[in-house]
């Protein structure tokens, strides 16, 4: 009986923890736009973009290293190409847009996921999940809706939509991948920052002419980078995958 009972405290205390997790890795994510954007003032949305997951990737590496296996990659990797779909879209769209915009906008994916999941899954959409949605959203609109210029359809509005039915689709299939290969969520996000590494390395080299290679040397460029890599990332995604 009282390791029952010892079993259920940890229960319950790990579900807290992850519950807090989540909800500050969303508070992250909301202040993530506006220090993306000041990032780039500095250089290039791609130089931005392998800056930012070749720091982070060199951060988990040390903590991964001796977990990583070929099954767990291929497990896995698809779910890494969807998520550089997500941040090729919501980068330029920010670009495009306001940070407020892009913060409303890309928190539709909310409302998305279990829409996403139910077909994806094929089962009946709850009711209750696009109400707790909804709720969300109103919550995102009471904090950024004084802000917000008019959202229209112009190209940085759209992709970050294109962003949000992305982040949809990787919550439902990384969970999916994740039930079929149980592994350490930072593993899973080694392996998935590491396809997106790849591809925005691969677009830099055969997209941008080599004299726009500008890797800053300002302090407030690193700045920002540290708290997109250690909160907005690293944070982020293991409360993400382990909620």
């Amino acid at each position: 009986m009282e390791q029952v009972e010892q079993n259920k405290s940890v229960f319950l205390n790990t579900s807290l923890i992850a519950t807090i997790g989540v909800l500050a890795a969303a508070v992250f994510w909301g202040t993530s736009f506006g220090v993306a954007k000041e990032s780039m003032l500095y250089t290039g949305v791609l130089m931005f973009l392998v800056i930012r997951f070749c720091c982070t990737l060199l951060v988990i590496f040390p903590l991964v290293s001796k977990k990583l296996n070929k099954q767990v990659w291929l497990q896995l990797a698809p779910t890494g190409g969807i998520l550089s779909i997500i941040y090729l879209a919501e980068t330029y769209g920010l670009k495009h847009t306001t940070a407020s915009n892009a913060a409303f906008l890309i928190s539709l994916f909310i409302i998305f996921t279990p829409a996403v999941d139910a077909l994806f899954n094929r089962h009946k959409l709850a009711v209750t999940d696009l109400f707790a949605g909804c709720i969300a959203i109103a919550g995102v609109w009471l904090l950024v809706g004084d802000s917000l210029n008019t959202v229209t359809f112009n190209i940085g509005n759209i992709l970050i939509l294109i962003a949000a039915l992305g982040r949809a689709a990787f919550v439902v299939t990384t969970k999916k991948k994740m039930n079929q290969q149980h592994c350490d969520p930072m593993v899973a996000t080694f392996i998935q920052l590491s396809v997106v590494t790849a591809v925005c390395i691969s677009l830099l080299v055969f997209t941008v002419p080599v004299e726009q290679f500008i890797i800053p040397s300002a302090p407030e460029f690193w700045l920002y980078i540290g708290y997109l890599v250690i909160f907005c990332t690293l944070f982020a995604f293991y409360f993400q995958i382990m909620g």
